[in-house]
């Protein structure tokens, strides 16, 4: 009987299959664990006392603060009158650079005075010419001078004589009220409005120096007369006109505004 390749290669085959080493090796192979895939990770779970990260707010944008509604019970401020002037500063002004002999007081002069005489002011001064000259004296004296309330402005200046200084106090007069009008005042007669400023001693009258705490005051004095004859909405605006060459004239424009009128209230009482 002939072979075949074919047939003795398929006889070597069986004949290895069934030998101890492949049935070995089989064993081995069916009892080696095929692999697994990993275990999928479990979440931690959440303690309850652990503190839970918060999400950082937003910068909280300004809040428009509103306007405070006005209180109906508060008392309105009053506007306070104009304060007087303040003196100047009391310096010595040197017109020449040149120094006198001695350091005394040759003569004391006085410019811009017109109404008051240059003896009444010296009278009212301590220093005197032949005095040793002294700083602190001359502002002494100018406080004096300041202090009578007849000038709005003083200034002090010096100047080397033959002997020694020659003291200059240039004065600035405060104005005179040459004329009082009162425009649109029709209730009340002026010598009844005279007669109520002398009454509250409002101190403003014609020749009389200007003083704006006087007219402030007369023109409340007024308001509260208009009031007592049943002009409680009227109003007074001072007006001050210059009247050359250091006099002036005040005018009060009036407003009297409606009459208020109060009729008879009656009362009933029972029994």
């Amino acid at each position: 009987m002939s072979s075949r390749p074919g047939s003795l290669r398929a006889l070597i085959v069986c004949f290895w299959l069934l030998s101890p080493a492949a049935l070995l090796e089989a064993q081995q192979n069916t009892q080696q664990p095929a692999p697994q895939p990993p275990p999928p990770q479990q979440t931690k779970p959440q303690s309850p006392f652990e503190p839970v990260p918060q999400a950082p707010q937003e910068a909280n944008p300004p809040v428009p603060q509103q306007p405070k509604p006005p209180n109906p019970f508060e008392t309105v401020p009053q506007t306070p009158e104009q304060p007087k002037a303040e003196p100047p500063k009391p310096e010595v002004q040197t017109v020449s650079p040149e120094r006198p002999p001695e350091d005394v007081i040759e003569a004391i002069d006085f410019r811009g005075s017109r109404r008051v005489p240059q003896d009444t002011l010296r009278a009212m001064i301590f220093t005197k010419p032949g005095d040793k000259y002294d700083e602190d004296g001359l502002h002494r004296d100018f406080m004096v001078l300041w202090n009578t309330g007849r000038f709005d402005d003083i200034r002090m200046e010096r100047e080397a004589g033959q002997k020694g200084w020659i003291v200059r106090y240039v004065l600035v007069e405060r104005r005179i009220v040459r004329a009082i009008k009162y425009d649109g005042l029709k209730s009340i007669q002026t010598s009844e409005v005279l007669d109520r400023f002398k009454e509250r001693k409002v101190g403003l009258s014609v020749e009389s120096q200007y003083d704006p705490n006087k007219v402030q005051h007369a023109k409340n004095v007024l308001l509260e007369y208009l009031a007592e004859r049943g002009r409680q909405f009227a109003t007074v605006e001072p007006e001050i006109h210059q009247v050359p060459p250091s006099s002036l004239e005040i005018t009060f424009k009036v407003d009297e505004g409606p009459k208020v009128k109060f009729s008879a209230i009656g009362f009933c009482y029972g029994r």
